[in-house]
């Protein structure tokens, strides 16, 4: 009872300095929520270089018409295709086709060949919409066609080419030598995007001189970089744009040093901190690459941005500074997909409502206009209530806060209905975590209708929301963690020393603190591993830790469903019970514990394993290879079998355990000889 009493205490003492510390870090982070968000190293218009991207390219757009597009067309084949939804079926056309574009200043051959293919809807009419189509990094244009078939069921004349370096297209492959140049003079002698971005001019000239193509009717879009360059053409060459569709790609890039994991810098092979103190890159070569530059035309046609709050390569508050950038917001709509990542969605209702808005005059998607946003102070802590008003040709079905706490590790975005409570106003209140947590929300809105259509607001920052509930969660933990270990403790001291012979208790003590103080330090470097490398990125020195897999891959709906926003507790919770398990038996444990790096082993195999493969573009920015994270929880598991074969050991030669001889049993195997039962008298 006096051991009991003393462990309590210990227990009592360790709950209050970890609260005390805890309201220390919530302090400062109180303090520093309310810091505006700004530009992560430096102001863009305090720039020494007053180099603009927009008057470059309105002298060397000539350079690219001027280029003869020595069109080459293979021969008309069938294309089959069934809607999987409604089940009709299409008779498509595609062909072959081949193109010249413009290759760097001062290159040994002034043009390339791009390959791609010219996809047509099973009825021609004298005049057709017609849709530019780009593919992102690493694919190619036979990968990407496949997207065209929503468009062509629409009646659309679809390009899509090959990049520059991609598929069958000529040029030079991209890689981080001309993804991060040395000189900004360089640009249009070494830059990759300068090459795509030709390609992409020379691709809009060649639907411009279909003579079935309506040119007025001319869609752009593109995933991910060619989604970039959607963008970076509809600036440049808006005039004779209808509408632009860049999927998972935005600008604003230097708030990705807010995010050190982002998959730009693994294209730039530079880590956050090298580029953090680089000023050259962002006051000379982001001003050439970066889609903010650009958005700044006035020629920019009506823009809708798709693109998911975990995207593995642009931080999510990006989207706060490329909406900014626009000058005519009234044509510039946003879809935020919640907790989704670097994929492309596809042509859904969505896009579907924008084309048909900016291609045959069709209904405006909603404007979202924040009213206001106030904190209220109740006994669960602060609640933020925020207040919107719509404006919408088109009656709305609902309207929705999408927010997530941004402090609390495997978060995913949530959602709550807001309240009409005007004609075009609408509000809701957003609650307190179960922490002390920063929150970012934004607004969707949903569109009446049979079709799944909805837009959103960009994003928005309030800062730190206070939880009265954060004293009594911590309290709960760590009763969890400690009051079943202590009574383990306890549970073992009395059966395997107390009934001990007098002559052996000492021994048998020692023994057993020791085989305490070991299961200990093998589980304090299991949770240490968690906030180690668990993934790295060898080019660039970038590095995913546990955390970040927790609050990006964890949450992933599209690929663990309902379970997702319970992932990272599940986990968290079985480690709490495996380090009481590993109190009485180590082994079944350590089994518990190799689940998640065989996860993490499987997913470099699954997900970068074409990354790892030099015949591929994505060799190119080197080898993805498992960190010191994932072997030190390896470590730690073996540790724990060591541990368990060494307990067995120790107990037989004290008697405190008879060796039993069945043939799973680890004495069997490991030569554990035989001991004296222990005294009962």
């Amino acid at each position: 009872m006096k051991n009991f009493k003393i462990s309590l205490v210990i227990f009592l003492v360790l709950t209050s300095l970890f609260l005390i510390i805890n309201s220390i870090f919530t302090y400062y982070d109180l303090k520093n929520s309310y810091i505006p968000n700004s530009k992560a190293s430096h102001n863009n218009d305090d720039d020494d270089d007053d180099f603009d991207i927009l008057e470059f390219w309105n002298q060397e757009i000539e350079r690219v018409n001027n280029t003869p597009l020595n069109i080459k067309y293979g021969e008309m084949e069938d294309l089959d295709y069934k809607n999987p939804s409604s089940k009709k079926e299409y008779e498509f056309s595609i062909q072959e086709i081949e193109f010249e574009s413009p290759n760097w200043v001062g290159a040994k051959h002034s043009t390339i060949t791009l390959h791609g293919y010219l996809l047509y809807p099973d009825e021609i009419k004298v005049k057709n919409p017609a849709c530019l189509f780009m593919h992102g990094l690493g694919n190619d244009a036979e990968q990407f066609k496949e997207f065209a078939y929503p468009l062509l069921e629409d009646g659309f004349i679809v390009l899509c080419h090959s990049h520059p370096g991609h598929g069958d297209s000529e040029g030079d492959e991209p890689e981080p030598n001309n993804f991060f140049y040395d000189e900004d003079d360089e640009y249009n002698e070494a830059a990759h995007n300068y090459l795509t971005l030709c390609g992409a001019i020379q691709g809009l000239r060649l639907l411009e001189n279909l003579e079935f193509v309506d040119a007025s009717k001319i869609l752009v879009s593109g995933s991910s970089y060619g989604g970039l360059n959607t963008i970076w053409l509809s600036s440049i060459c808006g005039e004779r744009i209808a509408g632009a569709l860049p999927f998972i790609a935005v600008g604003d890039l230097e708030n990705t040093l807010e995010d050190p994991t982002k998959l730009l810098f693994w294209v730039w092979g530079e880590n956050a901190q090298n580029l953090a103190d680089d000023e050259d890159f962002w006051d000379k070569q982001n001003k050439r690459f970066d889609p903010i530059y650009y958005l700044k035309s006035e020629k920019l046609p009506p823009i809708l941005f798709v693109i998911g709050t975990n995207d593995e390569f642009f931080h999510y508050h990006s989207i706060i500074g490329t909406y900014e950038a626009i000058q005519n917001k009234d044509d510039a709509f946003l879809q935020i997909l919640p907790d989704e990542h670097h994929v492309c969605p596809g042509f859904g209702d969505t896009a579907e409502y924008f084309i048909e808005y900016v291609i045959n005059g069709g209904p405006s998607p909603p404007k979202i206009e924040l009213k206001d946003q106030n904190r209220i102070r109740s006994i669960a802590g602060d609640h933020l209530k925020v207040e919107i008003n719509i404006d919408s040709s088109r009656e709305i079905e609902s309207v929705q806060i999408c927010y997530k706490y941004i402090d609390i590790i495997g978060s995913s975005w949530n959602r709550i209905n807001l309240k009409k409570s005007k004609s075009d106003t609408w509000d809701g209140i957003i609650g307190p975590g179960i922490v002390n947590s920063k929150v970012d929300y934004y607004l969707i809105i949903n569109i009446e209708g049979d079709e799944e259509v909805w837009f959103s607001s960009t994003i928005f920052t309030p800062g730190m929301l206070k939880s009265n509930f954060t004293f009594i969660f911590y309290f709960l933990l760590i009763s969890f963690i400690s009051i079943p270990a202590i009574y383990l403790i306890w549970r073992r001291f009395k059966k395997n020393y107390k009934e001990l012979n007098p002559e052996v208790q000492p021994k048998a003590k020692k023994m057993l603190i020791l085989e305490f103080f070991m299961i200990i330090c093998a589980e304090l470097l299991f949770f240490y591993s968690l906030i180690l490398p668990q993934i790295v990125f060898e080019e660039s020195g970038m590095t995913w830790t546990g955390i970040y897999v927790f609050n990006n891959v964890f949450t992933w709906r599209a690929q663990f469903g309902a379970i997702a926003p319970y992932l990272t507790a599940i986990f968290f919770i079985l480690w709490i019970l495996s380090f009481h398990i590993s109190l009485l038996k180590p082994i079944p444990s350590s089994i518990l514990k190799m689940i998640y790096p065989l996860l993490m082993i499987l997913m470099i195999i699954l997900f970068f394993g074409s990354m790892n493969d030099p015949s591929t573009l994505f060799g190119n920015f080197g080898r993805i290879n498992l960190g010191i994270g994932i072997y030190l929880m390896i470590f730690s598991s073996a540790l724990l079998i060591a541990i368990s074969i060494w307990k067995r050991n120790y107990q037989t030669n004290l008697g405190i355990r008879t060796v039993k001889t069945h043939w799973y049993n680890l004495d069997r195997w490991f030569r554990i000889k035989k001991s004296p039962i222990r005294d009962k008298s």
